[in-house]
């Protein structure tokens, strides 16, 4: 745990402007007519500081989320990951103001996230006025649709900031053995 010493040399250091989020993607892949899955690349601690703490500086909140017990922390997380999920939402062009149900959404684990935290207020406290970024976390979810998908709407999150998009549709092919494939085009 932090000591108090270095906590309140720590949010002395580190300027209480707000943080800019790293960015962010997410890439939609329709596995069949009517599935479609998902995949969030955020700044997790970015997001996190967004949904839980945005009235903190944001060393305040590294020092506080960072040291929380990990049951304390997962209660936070879950508070967190459900604003995200229901800011998520995807609509089909036919299906008037009704998103599609996404499900399955798998989240960092309490123990990783913590770590990540730990790692940002040590990044803070070696170098306060460096702007550090951390690797985007993973966060997959799917959707499936009643009717065949040729299009889709996406909204997310405010707390994720600007998103980039990729979208595609994978085309698969067997090969045989001691066969080269049929000609594959992109």
């Amino acid at each position: 745990m932090i000591g108090l010493r270095t906590a309140l040399i720590l949010l002395l250091a580190l300027s209480a402007q707000a943080h800019e989020l790293q960015e962010n993607r997410a890439t939609l892949v329709l596995r069949d007519k009517t599935h479609v899955t998902i995949t969030l690349y955020i700044a997790y601690t970015d997001a996190l500081y967004q949904a839980l703490a945005p009235q903190r500086p944001f060393a305040a909140f590294l020092l506080v989320y960072s040291a929380m017990k990990p049951d304390e922390l997962q209660k936070e997380l879950r508070k967190a990951e459900t604003r995200f999920e229901s800011a998520t939402h995807l609509y089909l062009p036919t299906a008037a103001a009704r998103p599609l149900t996404i499900t399955n959404w798998t989240w960092p684990d309490v123990k990783q996230v913590q770590t990540m935290l730990q790692q940002r207020m040590m990044q803070a406290i070696a170098d306060p006025n460096g702007h550090s970024h951390e690797t985007p976390i993973e966060v997959r979810s799917e959707a499936n649709a009643q009717q065949e998908i040729t299009a889709l709407t996406i909204k997310l999150p405010e707390e994720f900031q600007k998103v980039l998009v990729v979208s595609y549709r994978p085309n698969q092919v067997w090969v045989d053995p001691k066969s080269p494939s049929p000609e594959i085009r992109f």
